[in-house]
């Protein structure tokens, strides 16, 4: 999956439990949801593209399982659905949903390739969504895409907030898919409870996608101006390549 996670690339697998999607109840339902109209050519078949301001869409079905069990996989890391992996198992087709176009507004991409994926999941046959290295519950999905509709941005939608221990132990939280924002994955370990760790990465990362902010090496970050808390660039313990590590705020 590394190879997804690379800038600009945003690309889901919409998992059906079997080989049929309907491509004008995807347009009626992405006009529904969010007030987009599409147009439809039918000498593409069962694949629609859609234009929008430099940036394409391309939605196709794949009459078959996501290759090499990478769904299933994936699957097992999601802590917040206990049945992803037994769903997953079970898919036998998957729509394709990709955005491409101009790397200069990846915000924009994302937003569309969101609502796309959202809608996607209205398909009578889809049962999950992989992407980013995880598979989704189709309401955990649709539920934070609907953010978009208060111009609030779809963090958990965007990135995967995965646990790992440290070799000595020590607990913590990883992202993965920052990557696609042209942005350096964040990693954060300290012995204090985990849903807290998330919680305060889960604000970091809001702030460097909605601000556009780029976290250096050697720079410190805070909630307050009184607060430092220590920016290291590094090779990556959850993750691999280089990853940005934060000091975590004491109590």
């Amino acid at each position: 999956m590394e190879k997804d996670n690379i800038k600009g690339c945003f690309v889901s697998s919409v998992l059906l439990s079997q080989n049929q999607w309907d491509k004008k109840q995807f347009i009626h339902d992405f006009e529904e949801d969010w007030g987009i109209v599409l147009t439809d050519d039918d000498d593409n078949g069962d694949v629609l593209v859609g234009m929008f301001s430099g940036m394409t869409l391309a939605i196709a079905i794949m009459p078959g399982p996501v290759p090499n069990g990478e769904a299933e996989h994936y699957a097992q890391g999601n802590y917040l659905w206990k049945d992803a992996t037994e769903v997953a198992r079970q898919h036998e087709a998957h729509i394709l949903v990709s955005v491409t176009g101009d790397q200069s507004n990846l915000l924009e991409r994302a937003k569309l390739f969101t609502r796309a994926t959202s809608s996607c999941l209205k398909q009578s046959y889809a049962t999950a969504v992989y992407t980013d290295g995880m598979v989704f519950q189709p309401e955990f999905y649709r539920d934070m895409a609907a953010l978009l509709q208060e111009d609030e941005l779809p963090v958990m939608d965007w990135v995967w907030f995965g646990i790992y221990r440290t070799q000595k132990g020590i607990p913590g939280i990883y992202t993965y898919g920052l990557r696609k924002f042209g942005k350096e994955e964040i990693e954060v370990y300290a012995p204090a409870d985990l849903s807290d760790i998330r919680d305060f990465l889960m604000d970091i990362v809001h702030y460097i996608l909605s601000d556009d902010v780029t976290l250096q090496d050697g720079e410190t970050i805070g909630c307050s101006e009184e607060q430092k808390l220590a920016i290291t660039l590094s090779e990556g313990i959850a993750l691999d390549g280089m990853t940005l590590k934060l000091e975590y705020p004491d109590e």
